[in-house]
């Protein structure tokens, strides 16, 4: 390792990475093309309704934009956009990730000359309350998952959802020093996640809530159209999903048990989302997209220039690039966001000293320091294997002698031989844990590192709350990841802060 405060790694080590995600990074380009998007001949002025709107609610989240939007509204601007749920807390790491990566495009496109507007979309319209009520914050030896009491199902959008009480006074006990408008009394999930993230980024982001009424009724014209080739549409997604199946692939998002798949919700009076299941005309503000619509109504009104997804996002514009043409919808350039994984100084040491396997990281303790003792293991195991052989030729022999007197004798002996290769299983993997934590020191740095970079079994940037680390590193957490992040990469780094 180069560079003791960053380890660069293959994405096909990342547990569970996109299979489709790995072949188009590496050039299958046969669903979803790589390269700058296509040219803007038919871009369209932006109404001042919708400029407006988008300038005063970044006021009100302590934002300052206006200029950036009257050169987006002009056209001079190279639009960038990327988004993800108002999860409370700012979300898991990957929230940031993503952010880290639009300022990264940013700052480079602007070090060659150009004009940029970055655009964060607040996926305000989801209705998982579980997903966006917790928070799971990096412990000693475990996460520790802040959950809302007495949160409950719901169809609701949960941006205008108040966040609960219980949830504010579980993060002001674990950080005390918390604070601000985004954790004041009744404030909802929208504007707690953008206050937060407009205190920690400032204003070289547009924030857009995905509710914003001004942007519903500039998406009139794409609900039309939509209504209007409901069935075509359908026709297209189910043949699209064929072709991702007979390649390989599974659809990220599959179609409902009726066959059809879904294009959008209206939300009542309630704020309850509910599926449209046949095209009819409702007001904008009403209409509410589904996955596979975001997108569409996104790339419509934004008119993007390039769109940052993670992997799951990156498969949507695969299912969804037949329905740009059809619709007329100029398809952005799509990149993946960077991915990130945080660690200490000490533990990228401990990676570089012993030359630990980039997969070992992901496993377990024992697993990963299995390979530091190899002879010993080894050792272990083929003893281990020589006296089962052993043992297993006597007891055979046993039988042959036994069985013409006692007929009975031949289940008994099947029976045992089901106990005895349990427990030479068993002794050959205690001898193999006492030989790796022999080393106590080494044992406790891997458990610190899988402890961080996989805690409770699943990738840290996946799960773990980027908030704990903004504590503990203030700016310079910003700082790091953006001068470290590499967008559209077929790696990913675990970097030390």
């Amino acid at each position: 390792m180069s560079d003791p405060g960053c380890l660069r790694l293959p994405l096909s080590v990342y547990p569970g990475m996109s299979r489709f995600v790995l072949d188009w990074l590496g050039g299958d380009q046969r669903f979803l093309k790589r390269g700058p998007a296509a040219d803007r001949s038919e871009w369209r002025r932006p109404a001042p309704e919708l400029v407006a709107a988008l300038e005063g609610s970044n006021r009100a989240w302590g934002l300052e934009v206006g200029d950036q939007l009257k050169a987006w509204a002009s056209g001079e601007t190279v639009t960038i956009v990327a988004g993800q749920q108002v999860g409370f807390g700012g979300g898991p790491l990957y929230t940031l990730a993503k952010v880290a990566t639009l300022l990264k495009m940013k700052r480079e496109l602007q070090a060659l000359g150009k004009r940029v507007t970055a655009f964060f979309w607040l996926a305000t319209e989801d209705h998982d309350l579980d997903e966006v009520a917790q928070l799971s914050v990096p412990g000693d030896l475990e996460l520790i998952h802040l959950r809302a009491t007495g949160a409950r199902r719901s169809r609701r959008a949960v941006g205008p959802m108040p966040v609960p009480e219980s949830l504010i006074t579980e993060l002001k006990t674990l950080f005390p020093e918390a604070g601000g408008v985004w954790l004041r009394p009744g404030v909802n999930f929208r504007d707690s996640f953008a206050a937060l993230l407009g205190s920690v980024i400032g204003s070289e982001l547009i924030l857009i809530d995905s509710l914003l009424p001004e942007l519903r009724r500039a998406g009139q014209p794409l609900f039309t159209k939509v209504f209007q080739r409901w069935e075509v549409i359908q026709a297209t997604l189910q043949k699209r999903s064929l072709e991702l199946e007979d390649a390989g692939y599974t659809p990220q998002v599959g179609a409902r048990e009726s066959g059809g798949h879904t294009l959008f919700f209206e939300i009542d009076d309630r704020g309850d989302r509910n599926i449209i299941e046949t095209p009819r005309t409702i007001a904008p503000e009403r209409t509410s997209t589904s996955a596979l619509t975001r997108p569409l109504l996104q790339d419509f009104v934004l008119q993007p220039d390039v769109f940052v997804g993670g992997p799951a996002e990156v498969s949507y514009y695969a299912q969804l690039a037949p329905l740009h043409e059809l619709l007329q919808i100029r398809v952005p350039s799509v990149a993946l966001r960077g991915h990130l994984l945080l660690a200490t100084r000490g533990m990228l040491r401990f990676i570089d000293r012993y030359g630990i396997d980039p997969v070992a990281i992901f496993s377990s303790p024992d697993a990963m320091l299995e390979v530091l003792k190899p002879e010993a293991v080894a050792s272990v195991k083929r003893e281990a294997a020589e006296g089962k052989k052993e043992l297993m030729r006597r007891i055979e022999r046993i039988g042959d002698l036994a069985l013409p007197a006692d007929h009975a004798l031949a289940r008994a002996i099947n029976r045992s031989i089901g106990h005895i290769e349990y427990h030479f299983s068993k002794l050959t993997e205690r001898a193999i844990k006492g030989i790796v934590r022999k080393d106590r020191e080494r044992y406790s740095a891997a458990r610190d590192l899988v402890t961080a970079l996989r805690p409770d079994g699943k990738v840290q940037d996946r799960v773990a709350g980027w908030f704990p680390f903004w504590c503990r590193h203030g700016r310079y957490l910003i700082d790091r990841m953006v001068e470290e992040v590499d967008p559209d990469a077929d790696t990913f780094k675990v970097i030390a802060i």
